[in-house]
């Protein structure tokens, strides 16, 4: 197949999505042609590595009126896709693309199955619900995820796939005689890093440490928290890390607080290192993942039960899953494992869309009849 990418956002380089989007460029690439296209350069392109990208240098952004955004985004993407026909399926990461990414197909005249591959829940794409059902199916990263896409959507063909983890050469993490929690990820609101603080606070009788890995609007706010707590020595500010697993010698647990996790890679990315994870119980992810053998889950915003499991996990009163037993529960989600499922979505898209375009034809000619 002749796979066309489209990124409708402008991407820093170092999140999920660009995670997610190399693991599976790399395994499918194998067997494709693969091709993406970015909205634009990438703060960081260190993650484009060994990828065939090429970015719009157009002037596309927000705030450009919808209707003559879609026009200017539409005209750009035939432009580039003229030069790469012929193409399969075309894979958008966001609404705009999918919208955009039609509206060029009926440009150049072609018929390709446009598919939507959203990173966020579908809440988050309120405004864009009639632009998204434009794409001839849905691929949805965890199972709340594609629940919600059968209702908006129930007329497509919505495909689960989940989002992959490099598992194959993954040393595990050692644990430290110390509790040492580490939190890994945008320092963004909706990551709650506040909640870990506070829940961590009231066990300062307790040797922890508190390893905070990433960047974000947050920063000072969270400094400025960690103060007022009086934990400010128990924390360790990283910064943002092309490896982040590299950084800690040892971990106990990773932490996730946040108010909505539409997957979870982080938590995956832990566990296949052998790291067992506490997390909030928020839609989706996480309740998908996280289980009896390799962590725990409490309820979003409650944190006397976030305070309690950690206090449990310090006494020695919880004890940890094994770093095989963690491993083994994401298996699934190898990298292999979920690129042979997406490449069947794909298929199974492809193969809708060409019967749909028959359907029409065979209509046609019985009523030229």
């Amino acid at each position: 197949m002749n796979i066309l990418f489209v990124v409708d956002i402008l991407l820093s380089g170092r999140g999920g999505m660009e995670t997610a989007l190399s693991l599976i460029y790399h395994e499918l690439k194998q067997r494709h042609n693969v091709v993406v296209i970015l909205k634009g350069k990438s703060e960081d392109t260190a993650w484009e590595e060994r990828m065939v990208t090429i970015p719009l240098f157009h002037k596309i952004n927000d705030r450009i009126p919808k209707e003559y955004l879609l026009n200017m985004y539409s005209a750009a993407l035939s432009k580039v896709m003229k030069d790469l026909l012929p193409i399969d399926i075309i894979v958008s990461t966001g609404p705009i693309g999918v919208k955009a990414a039609t509206m060029a197909v009926e440009r150049l005249n072609i018929r390709v199955p446009v598919v939507g591959w959203l990173h966020f829940n579908l809440d988050f794409y309120v405004k864009f619900f009639e632009d998204l059902r434009a794409a001839d199916g849905h691929l949805a990263i965890s199972e709340g995820n594609l629940m919600d896409m059968h209702c908006v959507f129930p007329e497509k063909l919505n495909k689960l796939v989940y989002n992959p983890v490099k598992f194959d050469n993954v040393s595990y993490v050692p644990r430290p005689v110390h509790p040492i929690f580490v939190f890994v990820g945008r320092l963004a609101k909706v990551k709650r890093v506040d909640h870990i603080m506070k829940a961590l606070s009231p066990l300062q009788k307790n040797p922890w440490e508190l390893h905070i890995i990433g960047d974000g609007e947050e920063y000072d706010s969270l400094l400025e928290l960690s103060h007022h707590l009086g934990i400010q020595n128990r924390i360790v500010w990283h910064g943002w890390r092309h490896d982040p697993w590299e950084v800690v010698p040892g971990v106990t647990s990773l932490l996730l607080a946040s108010d909505t996790e539409p997957f979870g890679l982080v938590l995956i990315e832990a566990l296949s290192r052998g790291i067992p994870v506490i997390s909030s119980d928020c839609k989706y992810g996480p309740r998908e993942i996280v289980n009896p053998t390799n962590g725990w889950l409490y309820r979003s915003n409650h944190l006397e039960e976030l305070t309690s499991i950690l206090r449990r996990v310090m006494d020695g009163e919880q004890l940890l899953p094994s770093p095989e037993s963690c491993r083994e529960s994401v298996r699934k989600y190898a990298a292999p494992t979920i690129a042979e499922r997406y490449e069947h979505a794909l298929l199974d898209i492809t193969a809708h869309k060409a019967r749909d375009l028959e359907g029409v034809e065979q209509a046609g000619s019985d009523a030229s009849k």
